[in-house]
């Protein structure tokens, strides 16, 4: 797996389970992050600096590229230029998100770093622009992002392009995102939770038949077998979440408040014919949420389907409230039965929301193959099928809880 010198080993995170198995990230089932968790430069000096003394500047650059089929979106970030003195080890100090919340339906998420020797005034002048924090966008996959990170990419390309600075060491990792967990999934390449180890070997292959059991962090350091390793080496920080949460800055996300502003009518409305009119109208923009939120790339389905029914259950609290009055599961009508389970296959919907589906696949409700439709609910089902909802929803809220996540889209408290 070498590359110019440079070997790769994984290691798992402080904490974490210790077999490459358990840590697979699978497809579909939450987040990713990145980390640049730390960075070490050995500096060896030419002739001429090893008897006068002299000093390199150095640049250090990250590359992550998302592949899905045929879409790509990439981040490409300066981290760091410096200058340092030669014939030293250094620990930049680096720790820095490069990668945030990045939903695991990706075919393969790539990781790319180089670190050059800058040569020359004109080149250091450009590193330094580009080494702002305005510049070391992390790669997310928000649509206010996605423009931003694009832009710098072009912009760190075109630098390298231009100028070819000395690599004094450059690296790439493919981590393939499947379906299915393996024993050995990093040496197939998976991308898998922890600590990801590049070391560059140009000076000698002191890393030969490593036991990567050994490694340990120390601090911002990197040891093996309780020894500093003075090599020129990168370390990145792989983890996992299961869930993204709410994201105030999305046009689904306004939606379907504005789906819950808009009940506050019922405040002052006493005209029952009114009420329906209010709770209909509701419910549209809920649907119409639900159209803007099944566009938003930065979200694994099953979460989708989990913030559906988060955001219907809190119309229909609402309305409760306000009403002082259940909410009949009439109103709860099919087509909000569909929006929530009706258009996804079904293994989403078990993960989404495992009661509900349980339930309606007992009854044979849930489309069994593609093109197929729901089957007509009867009154007595749309009740289970709505306490089901809500149950799923708690649950939902519950695990957002669980891992320090705060919702609005909730008009009581479920937890």
């Amino acid at each position: 797996m070498a590359i110019l010198g440079t070997k790769k080993f994984w290691k798992p995170a402080q904490g974490a389970a210790n077999s490459q198995q358990e840590s697979q990230i699978l497809k579909n089932t939450g987040y990713i992050n990145i980390q640049l968790y730390c960075v070490n430069y050995m500096s060896v000096g030419n002739f001429w600096q090893n008897v006068f003394g002299g000093s390199d500047t150095i640049a250090l650059a990250t590359n992550i590229k998302y592949d899905s089929g045929v879409e790509s979106i990439e981040a490409t970030s300066v981290q760091d230029i410096r200058e340092v003195a030669v014939n030293r080890n250094y620990d930049l100090g680096l720790q820095r998100n490069i990668a945030v919340k990045i939903p695991a339906n990706a075919d393969a998420l790539s990781i790319n770093v180089k670190m050059t020797a800058v040569n020359n005034d004109l080149l250091q002048a450009k590193f330094d622009m580009l080494n702002k924090p305005e510049y070391q966008a992390a790669l997310q996959l928000a649509p206010t992002v996605v423009g931003q990170v694009l832009t710098i990419t072009s912009l760190v390309k075109k630098l390298f392009t231009d100028s070819d600075p000395h690599s004094q060491l450059e690296a790439s990792y493919a981590g393939i995102i499947s379906s299915q967990s393996e024993s050995n999934p990093v040496s197939k390449g998976k991308l898998t939770s922890g600590y990801l180890i590049m070391i560059s070997t140009n000076d000698g292959d002191q890393f030969n038949q490593v036991d990567e059991s050994k490694f340990e962090m120390k601090g911002d350091a990197l040891y093996y077998k309780d020894k500093q390793v003075e090599n020129t080496y990168i370390v990145f920080n792989i983890s996992f979440e299961p869930y993204k949460g709410d994201d105030e800055k999305a046009n689904w996300f306004k939606k379907y408040m504005q789906a819950l502003n808009n009940l506050d009518q019922l405040q002052i409305v006493v005209d029952q014919n009114e009420v329906k009119k209010v709770f209909n109208d509701s419910k549209t923009m809920w649907i119409e949420g639900n159209a803007l939120i099944d566009a938003d790339n930065s979200y694994i389905n099953s979460e989708r389907t989990k913030i559906k029914s988060a955001a219907i259950m809190a119309i229909k609290d609402k309305y409760q409230e306000l009403t002082k009055a259940a909410l009949p599961p009439s109103k709860i009508t099919q087509d909000v039965v569909s929006s929530l389970v009706g258009l996804r296959p079904i293994g989403h919907i078990e993960k989404a929301l495992p009661l509900t589906a349980n339930y309606m696949k007992d009854k044979g409700m849930l489309p069994q193959a593609k093109g197929e439709t729901m089957k007509p609910i009867q009154l007595d089902q749309l009740s289970k099928i709505t306490q089901f909802i809500d149950e799923d929803t708690t649950n939902y809220l519950k695990d957002l809880k669980l891992v320090n996540m705060k919702t609005k889209l909730s008009f009581k408290s479920r937890v």
